[in-house]
């Protein structure tokens, strides 16, 4: 194991427990780290290779309701098709959020939920505003870069490890972007932050891509915008 893998699975870790800060947490002696959101429970257990090779192994994952969801979790975590060599955890936890949703959505509870998702194709009033934001395990390829890029509406994409993208503009021109870019091959793919709200950005009209998650912060206008966000990324 080469001398950086220590401070990579570290800083990897530190970025995590910052976005998830009461449900990730990391044992290093047995390198197992376990994750809670609303009574699930995801476990997994770090080869002592990782990140240079390997991925993590998926030793427990049950739903709300205590159901053992391991297969389900293993299979959409292999659906992803993560390269060895590069930070997964995330994407890993993303996959596992994702599987527990679906299985709320399936519920009756769950599918009256649903309706209320950008999933949705239903008409929308024209005058209607939203405003989104999405968590992406990372924003590196050119084409998808440019397609986050082409919205006739304002917003917001940041590159890089994590992506992030926040869009706003008419509700119906919205979701349809959403669901267009849901499209792509993603490692991880988060809508955050959903509300039938319109933002104002300090470089106005457009799309503006930014460097950093700073850059991102200081384009809002706001306190309530500005504390959204961090919320939303899992600063604050």
């Amino acid at each position: 194991m080469s001398e950086e893998d220590p401070s990579r699975l570290d800083n990897e870790i530190e970025l995590l427990t910052a976005i998830y800060p009461d449900q990730a947490i990391y044992t290093p002696k047995s390198r197992e780290l376990k994750f809670i959101q609303e009574h699930a429970t995801l476990q997994l257990r770090i080869p002592d290779t990782y990140p240079e090779s390997g991925l993590p192994d998926v030793l427990g994952a049950t739903d709300s309701s205590r159901h053992d969801i391991r297969t389900q979790t293993k299979t959409a975590i292999q659906a992803l098709n993560l390269p060895e060599g590069e930070e997964a955890l995330d994407a890993i936890i993303s996959a596992f959020q994702q599987v527990v949703l679906d299985r709320l959505e399936t519920s009756s509870i769950g599918s009256a939920k649903s309706t209320k998702s950008v999933k949705g194709t239903k008409d929308v009033d024209p005058n209607t505003k939203k405003t989104v934001i999405i968590w992406l395990h990372h924003l590196l390829n050119t084409n998808k870069r440019k397609l986050c890029l082409s919205p006739p509406f304002s917003g917001i994409t940041k590159p890089g490890y994590p992506g992030v993208l926040i869009y706003s503009g008419p509700a119906a021109a919205v979701n349809a972007h959403v669901n267009e870019l849901k499209a792509q091959n993603w490692s991880a793919f988060q809508v955050r932050f959903e509300e039938e709200v319109e933002w104002r950005f300090a470089h106005g009209e457009g799309v503006r891509e930014v460097e950093s998650m700073a850059d991102v912060e200081s384009t809002g206008q706001g306190q309530k915008q500005k504390e959204e966000f961090l919320k939303a990324v899992g600063i604050k």
